[in-house]
């Protein structure tokens, strides 16, 4: 099936589906001809284009709901803005810079949990290399016209795979085991991403659970809890996020512990932080692959 969805207006940030894509938060879009692109979202294989106000999508079902949850279609973006723009004449400048950024909601949990498990020295190619091989290996072939994509396999694949398909990857840094065991505590019930996705569920009570698995540290545990978790008030903050932040608001001053960064990130920015915290990311990032990084 073919469907379009409207793209709310907006005059201060007007939507750009190349610019979105093209964030670093989800790592397994391809770019197609004629702006189109192909994603796996939630089991769906799904090709996507922006023709000028809205956005054209082709898939085996409706996907309406998924698209309009995943671009956050149903946010009020300029308020979203202005929460921390308001605050800050910096965050306002980069606004008005990056005025595309979106921060993208992602429907897998697990997946993104993966994804960020393997982020630690890794690109953004390798992360999506990555999880195109485990794809392939464990998941579900899908096809969409001639793209052939696979599917992202599920907790309980991995289990019923073992240790063998992920070790012979060679995904380093025991990432095979970390998965295996993130694995199975979802399988057991242990550990319940919907119910850490929920809004009931506090942003530190989900950071502090992600953390008691392995491979998770305090900036994987903050990309999940805002890519999957729902969880805009997380600021993960790696060595890009470090340097814009301490170069913008405390030049002169020791280095601040990540826990002391992110408090005063909500303190100044609010309740999407997060956001805040993508433009500072963005600005870094785009300086440094402007010199050729």
């Amino acid at each position: 099936m073919q469907a379009r969805l409207p793209i709310p207006s907006s005059t201060l940030h007007p939507f750009d589906l190349a610019n979105v894509l093209d964030g670093s938060q989800d790592f397994r879009w391809r770019k197609l001809e004629q702006g189109w692109h192909s994603g796996v979202l939630d089991g769906n294989i799904v090709h996507i284009r922006q023709d000028h106000g809205a956005l054209e999508y082709r898939a085996h079902t409706n996907l309406d709901s998924l698209l309009i949850s995943y671009f956050c279609l149903h946010e009020d973006i300029d308020a979203i803005y202005a929460t921390f723009s308001s605050r800050d004449p910096d965050m306002a400048a980069l606004a008005r810079a990056y005025l595309y950024l979106r921060v993208l909601r992602q429907p897998d949990p697990w997946e993104c949990m993966v994804a960020y498990i393997c982020s630690a020295n890794n690109s953004v190619k390798s992360i999506g290399r990555i999880l195109e091989d485990i794809a392939e290996e464990l998941g579900e072939r899908v096809q969409l016209g001639q793209d052939i994509r696979y599917t992202f396999p599920s907790p309980e694949r991995v289990l019923e795979a073992g240790p063998v398909p992920l070790r012979t990857m060679r995904l380093g840094l025991e990432r095979h085991s970390h998965i295996l065991h993130a694995a199975g505590l979802i399988c057991s019930g242990e550990l319940d991403l919907s119910r850490l996705s929920s809004s009931e569920t506090p942003y530190a009570e989900a950071r502090q659970r992600l953390m008691q698995l392995r491979g998770i540290g305090p900036k994987i545990a903050d990309c999940i809890s805002l890519f999957a978790l729902n969880k805009p008030e997380a600021f993960p903050i790696d060595t890009h996020i470090r340097r814009e932040f301490m170069s913008r608001y405390f030049p002169t001053s020791p280095r601040l512990s990540d826990k002391q960064l992110g408090e005063v990130a909500r303190a100044r920015f609010g309740k999407y932080a997060g956001w805040a915290g993508q433009l500072l990311f963005k600005s870094r990032w785009s300086a440094a692959r402007g010199n050729g990084a």
